[in-house]
């Protein structure tokens, strides 16, 4: 039975000696006149270090390929225990968080939710908003590198659908995927930079760009102050965010083969068109709602609900006003806009909208053969072919899903939570936004309040949405542990 586990080892090494170097990177805030906890992130690191090290040893006999129940066990388990590593300098700050906090807060950057138990962020120490920015900056490539390798070869939730050479972990695909992976980092830095000098050319400072690109390209939504991206009084940032967050909810493969002269095809995605029909229809539709309940001018109100439709569309969670404010229609589309979330192979979360586009082809087929019983109807997606177990495979990602947040609600609501907070809490965890609905948890407050019941409750819901349910939930079936 050890075998399963020595494959999960060798990754947590790595990811591990990753983690501790992020520990590393505030240190170049010495350079500037910024004050820095040098010695509580060194240690971090150096305690890091030594137990990739350690894991390092224990998974020195793993040889060859993996088989599907290793890969399980490395892409749940990488998940829980890094942000146990991730968490320490949130427990060593010269005001620590309580260990339900710094794991929530952990997990919340990780998985690039967004989501937060700090407040009075405009006095938090840089180099600890440097640290909950880059914790961000780096759970979105992980989730990329998940989303492309992994979940297509788990066959979870339809991912499958979009399944390569590279999704094959053989030694026979191995050289592909580093290919691949290069190709993707090189995106992802690439377009961190572009965000980064755009902010800063847009009147932000260093500090400011730098944080907020790196948040933005992941779609975290972890911001420098409680104000978020309200703290910019300037619709050209706005603007900008608009165009980045959208980037970081479209597949990074895309950007990959734009590079290597392949750029219009990526304006024929079946996913992309569904996803900026449903940015700009939302933004249109709430626009009069904006503009009448604000009090404002046509172009800030289209500003408005432009930023933060992408906002909650793309899982990012920045909030540039209270749009709870807004009005009763504005908080019924919201609400929905958090399930939906970006395109495969993305940094977003949510359910995604290659599954919200299969569900309509399934149900025309269904109402076709309603009529047609006898009929034979191939399904397709975009130029793919969509076999009977992927549709079941999204079927089950939706019955979880569904169970999952009745669940999360419910025992959210014995912590003694309202309604509103308990379902749009589970909600936002589920799927990764980040901001919910209600006086505690909108967009104007924080997760502070929460009991540390229901932040250990909200932080396992993250980590569960991220991977999609089923790749954490079979390791906890009879079936997987007797092979």
């Amino acid at each position: 039975m050890m075998f399963l586990f020595y494959p999960l080892f060798n990754v947590l090494s790595i990811a591990l000696s990753v983690m501790a170097i992020t520990m590393l990177i505030p240190l170049l805030l010495l350079f500037g006149d910024t004050d820095v906890q040098a010695l509580m992130f060194i240690e971090s690191a150096l305690l890091t270090l030594a137990s990739a090290g350690l894991f390092k040893l224990l998974g020195r006999r793993h040889r060859g390929r993996l088989i599907q129940r290793q890969l399980f066990l490395v892409t749940a388990g990488s998940w829980i225990v890094t942000p146990l590593y991730g968490m320490i300098p949130f427990l060593m700050m010269k005001h620590p968080l309580s260990l339900a906090d710094a794991f929530f807060e952990c997990v919340s950057g990780f998985t690039t939710t967004g989501a937060t138990v700090m407040s009075g962020l405009d006095k938090v120490p840089h180099d600890i908003l440097l640290y909950r920015s880059i914790l961000q900056w780096f759970g979105g490539i992980g989730i990329i590198a998940v989303a492309i390798a992994a979940l297509p070869s788990l066959k979870t939730g339809g991912m499958k659908l979009f399944r390569t050479e590279s999704s094959d972990w053989s030694e026979k695909a191995t050289p592909r995927a580093h290919h691949m992976m290069s190709g993707l980092l090189i995106a992802y830095m690439v377009l961190s930079v572009l965000c980064c000098l755009c902010y800063w050319l847009a009147g932000m400072d260093v500090f400011n760009a730098v944080n907020h690109a790196m948040t933005t390209i992941s779609t975290g939504g972890y911001s420098t102050s409680d104000a978020s991206f309200a703290q910019f009084d300037s619709n050209l940032l706005h603007w900008i965010a608009i165009i980045f967050m959208l980037a970081g909810c479209l597949p990074f493969m895309m950007f990959v083969q734009a590079w290597h002269g392949r750029s219009l095809r990526m304006f024929k995605d079946i996913q992309i068109a569904g996803l900026l029909g449903i940015v700009i229809g939302t933004t249109v539709v709430l626009v009069p709602d904006v503009n009448w309940t604000g009090d404002m001018d046509l172009a800030d109100a289209i500003t408005l609900a432009a930023f933060n439709v992408t906002s909650i569309v793309s899982t990012t969670g920045f909030a540039s006003s209270d749009y709870s404010l807004w009005g009763n229609t504005t908080h019924v589309a919201f609400f929905f806009l958090t399930f939906i979330g970006g395109c495969s192979g993305s940094t977003a979360g949510g359910v995604k909208i290659f599954r919200c586009q299969l569900f309509f082809i399934q149900l025309k087929k269904q109402l076709i053969k309603s009529i047609h019983p006898n009929s034979v109807i191939a399904t397709k997606y975009g130029n793919r072919m969509v076999t009977e177990d992927i549709m079941q495979s999204c079927i089950a990602y939706l019955f979880l899903l569904m169970t999952s947040l009745i669940i999360v609600t419910f025992l959210l609501s014995m912590t003694g939570l309202d309604l509103v907070t308990s379902l749009t809490g589970a909600a936002t965890a589920f799927m990764n936004v980040g901001p919910g609905l209600g006086e505690i948890i909108g967009p104007a407050g924080n997760f502070a309040p929460l009991t540390d019941t229901a932040k250990w409750l909200l932080s396992i819901a993250m980590i569960l949405g991220r991977l999609e349910f089923i790749a954490i939930i079979i390791l906890f079936t009879r079936t997987f542990w007797r092979g």
